[in-house]
C-alpha cells in the first residue's frame, strides 16, 4: 500500500508540468488563448410602456390644472376691484361743480309818472243770471222700499226644568239595557226652520250659494216660511235676477195675499218692467193688511203718480206720513201738490222733506230747487 501512494502524486505533478509548459509556449509564440464567442445582448425597448407613462403624466397635469382653476373660482372675490374703489374714492373727493344761479338784473329805478286825470269808468251792467236747469223729479220708487235679508237672532229655547225623579226601587235582578234606534222625524215647519238657520249661518260666513240652497230647501219643506222666502227674494234682487224674485213673490202672495211687504216688492218689479196697472192691482190685493206699513203707501202713491192720479196719490202719501215722517213721503206729496197746481202746499211739503232728517243728495237737491221755483 505504501509503495503505491507515490504514483498519483507523480501523475498530478506531471500533468501540472505539462500545463505550465504549454502556457509558456503559447506566451512566447504570441498566441492568445481562445475566448468564447461574444454574446450580443439585444435590448428590447419597452416603447408601449414609455408612452403609457407619458400619457398618465400629461393627464395628471391637466387634472391638477383643472382643480386649481376650480379652487380659484370658488374663492370669494370682491365685487369691486381695487381700481374701481380708487376711482370711486377720487370721484367722491372731487367736488361736483354747481352751476351758479343766474343773477336777475336789477330793474331800473322807476321814474315818477304824472297820473292822468281820472276818466269816467263805465260800470258794466250786471247780466241776468242764467236760469237754473230744472232737475227732473227723482224716482221715489228707489228710495221708498228695499227688501233685506232677514237675519235675526235665533229664537230663545225654553228649557223645561227637570222634574225631581223618585229614587227607583232596587230591582232584584239587574237587566241588561236595550238600545233601540229611532229616527227622529221632523215636521215640515221644523225642517224649514232648521234649514233656514243653516242658511243664515252659511250666509254670515260668506258662502252665498250654499246659503241660497239651504233657503230653497227650507221653502220646499215649508212653503209658508216667510223669512226663508224673503232671504231668497233679497238675494235674487241683489244679483239682478228679477224673474226669480218675481216668481217667489207671486207664489207667496198666491198663498197669502195679506203680505204688504211682499206686495210692495212685487209692485216695484212690475213698475220697473213697465206693468204699472198690474203693480196697482198687486198693491190693492194687499191693502187690507197694509195699515201699519208706511213703505206700502209710499209705493202706492208713486204708482198712482205714474198713472196721473195725483189726488189719490196725495191720500196715499198722507197715509204714509201718518205712520212715519220721511223724506220720500214728503217729497212725493209735494210733487203731487205741484201737479195739482197747489203751489203753497207743494212748497210746504218740500220744506218738510228737507226738515224730515238726513236725506239723499238727489232728493235734497230737488227739494231745494222746487222751493226756489215756487216762491
Amino acid at each position: 500500500m505504501a509503495a503505491c501512494e507515490p504514483e498519483p502524486r507523480k501523475l498530478m505533478s506531471l500533468i501540472n508540468k505539462v500545463l505550465r509548459d504549454l502556457d509558456t509556449r503559447q506566451t512566447t509564440q504570441g498566441i492568445e488563448p481562445a475566448r468564447p464567442a461574444a454574446v450580443n445582448i439585444v435590448s428590447v425597448k419597452a416603447a408601449s410602456h414609455e408612452w403609457f407613462w407619458r400619457s398618465v403624466a400629461f393627464l395628471v397635469l391637466i387634472a391638477l390644472g383643472w382643480v386649481g382653476w376650480v379652487f380659484y373660482q370658488i374663492q370669494p372675490h370682491p365685487i369691486a376691484t381695487e381700481l374701481a374703489e380708487q376711482a370711486a374714492a377720487k370721484r367722491a373727493a372731487t367736488p361736483t361743480p354747481v352751476a351758479a344761479a343766474p343773477v336777475a338784473p336789477q330793474p331800473a329805478a322807476p321814474q315818477p309818472v304824472t297820473p292822468p286825470a281820472p276818466a269816467a269808468v263805465a260800470t258794466p251792467e250786471p247780466k241776468p243770471a242764467a236760469a237754473a236747469k230744472p232737475v227732473p223729479p227723482p224716482d221715489i220708487f228707489r228710495f221708498a222700499y228695499s227688501i233685506d235679508t232677514p237675519i235675526g237672532a235665533p229664537a230663545p229655547r225654553v228649557e223645561s226644568k227637570p222634574k225631581p225623579q223618585a229614587q227607583p226601587k232596587k230591582a232584584p235582578v239587574a237587566e241588561k239595557p236595550r238600545f233601540e234606534r229611532r229616527d227622529v222625524v221632523l215636521t215640515p215647519e221644523e225642517k224649514g226652520e232648521t234649514e233656514f238657520r243653516r242658511g243664515v249661518d252659511l250666509l254670515k260666513r260668506g258662502r252665498t250659494m250654499e246659503a241660497q240652497s239651504a233657503f230653497r230647501t227650507a221653502v220646499s219643506a215649508d212653503a209658508g216660511h216667510r223669512a226663508a222666502r224673503q232671504a231668497l227674494v233679497a238675494l235674487a234682487m241683489e244679483r239682478g235676477d228679477l224673474d226669480d224674485a218675481s216668481r217667489l213673490l207671486t207664489d207667496a202672495l198666491a198663498r197669502d195675499p195679506a203680505q204688504p211687504d211682499f206686495a210692495a216688492a212685487l209692485a216695484r218689479i212690475q213698475v220697473e218692467r213697465g206693468a204699472v196697472p198690474q203693480a196697482l192691482a198687486t198693491l190693492d190685493a194687499a191693502s187690507a193688511a197694509a195699515g201699519a206699513h208706511p213703505d206700502y203707501f209710499i209705493i202706492r202713491g208713486s204708482v198712482l203718480q205714474r198713472l196721473g192720479r195725483h189726488e189719490e196719490a196725495t191720500d196715499a202719501f198722507r197715509a204714509a206720513l201718518r205712520l212715519q215722517s220721511s223724506t220720500p213721503a214728503w217729497l212725493g206729496l209735494g210733487i203731487s201738490f205741484e201737479a195739482l197746481q197747489k203751489k203753497p202746499e207743494a212748497a210746504n211739503a218740500f220744506r218738510n222733506a228737507l226738515a224730515a232728517g238726513p236725506a239723499n243728495t238727489e232728493l235734497r237737491t230737488y227739494a231745494e230747487q222746487r222751493i226756489q221755483a215756487l216762491r
